[in-house]
């Protein structure tokens, strides 16, 4: 078995650079550790509607709900609201996470792309320090796939990333723990994305409530886990909803879900003919968590990267470098900024939050963009300056990049 490009996980990050690749003319196989992909679903749900001019996805049956905008409440419920004409193509869709999943890995197939499910890689193969494959395990037999360049999809603390030698350890203060419940049969009118701040509510993260329409809701915590314990989150959630979300009590939980969410810096994306994208490059949003939008922005480039190296059958760090400068240039300043103003966050207690959210909730942005909100908040709280200067001068510096 040989292949130009193996890609390991069928994630949207996955899915989309086999799909890209293999337009460009690469045969490429896309792994799957799973029986069904997009199941077990460890996601929020919450997407970005700036996808829809990358045309990346041709059905609409994955939208679950189109929000109208974002209310963020402070720790003493001081409520900020950013309306769909404020906050633009950031206010989102909620999602069936299995169907958008499916979808991309549909679509992967479609482009030419072979997928392997019930497949997970137990190593590499390597020659020397040359990678040449991977050895899967595929219900109990083990072998050996031979590829040009391997693709590291597999999520958070990547082992092939490991297995290749870049670093992909989080750190706890660098983790976020994530319990979520979806509900139905809720009486509680909002097409608002929902969040809540709060040291006491959810120590180094938020709760989140997102409307999937019909009375269906995803109710969400996600806590930094050095500030976490065993059972902790699920403990916040189900208070949260005890004491602030009493309608939720009398709905049906359907589901119950856990996971682990970076919000770290990026990893090392490229080793020899290794890349690593999505969750495994740490292409999540180190404010939100959020990982999809950045997942279909890299994995489409790293596909387009991958395509013109095999074409010209270079497979040296030196050709699929492009790759990291593309993601550098399209998203890299983002994630540095927000990783950032999280740190930053952290040293704000309860008091600070309410403070800054009673500064902004009457505020009249001209645009919503971070280097507004910064000056905003600056304006109101000088002594905030110093704490803020570098964000400002990254934003600013940005928008001269954009000029």
């Amino acid at each position: 078995m040989r292949y130009d490009v193996i890609v390991v996980g069928a994630g949207p990050a996955g899915s989309v650079t086999a799909r890209f690749a293999a337009k460009r003319g690469a045969k490429v196989l896309l792994l799957e550790r799973r029986a069904e992909i997009g199941i077990p679903v460890l996601c929020g749900e919450g997407v970005s509607q700036r996808i829809d001019k990358w045309n990346i996805l041709e059905s609409k049956n994955w939208i679950a709900n189109k929000l109208d905008g974002a209310k963020i409440f402070s720790p003493d419920g001081t409520k900020v609201t950013l309306s769909k004409e404020m906050a633009g193509n950031e206010t989102g869709y909620v999602i069936y996470r299995d169907v958008f999943d499916k979808e991309l890995a549909h679509l992967a197939g479609k482009a030419g792309a072979e997928v392997m499910l019930r497949s997970e890689v137990i190593g590499l193969v390597k020659e020397g320090d040359k990678i040449k494959g991977v050895k899967v395990r595929r219900m109990k037999e083990d072998f050996e796939i031979e590829a040009d360049i391997v693709v590291g999809a597999d999520g958070v603390e990547s082992k092939i990333g490991r297995w290749a030698g870049i670093d992909t350890t989080v750190k706890p203060n660098d983790l976020e723990t994530c319990v979520q419940y979806t509900f139905s049969n809720v009486d509680y009118p909002t097409d608002y994305g929902e969040f809540y701040l709060g040291k006491k509510i959810a120590p180094g993260g938020y709760i989140w409530v997102f409307p999937k329409g019909d009375g269906v809701f995803n109710v969400g915590i996600g806590i930094l886990a050095n500030f976490s314990k065993p059972g902790l989150a699920l403990k916040l959630l189900n208070a949260f909803i005890e004491k602030k979300l009493p309608d939720f009590k009398k709905g049906i939980p359907l589901r119950l879900l856990a996971g682990a969410v970076p919000v770290a810096k990026p990893v090392e994306t490229v080793r020899d003919n290794l890349l690593l994208v999505g969750d495994a490059a740490r292409h999540a949003d180190p404010i939100t968590g959020g990982g999809i939008t950045t997942s279909l922005e890299g994995g489409r480039i790293a596909g387009e990267v991958i395509g013109d190296a095999v074409e010209k059958q270079r497979f040296d760090r030196e050709r699929l470098a492009e790759y990291e400068k593309r993601w550098k240039e399209a998203f890299g300043q983002k994630l540095l900024r927000n990783y950032m103003v999280k740190e930053i966050m952290l040293d704000f207690d309860d008091k600070t939050l309410n403070m800054l959210a009673d500064s902004l909730k009457d505020y009249s942005f001209e645009e919503f963009s971070t280097l507004s909100l910064l000056k905003a908040l600056v304006l109101k709280h000088p002594t905030l300056l110093m704490k803020l200067k570098p964000l400002i001068k990254l934003s600013e510096k940005k928008m001269e990049k954009k000029i």
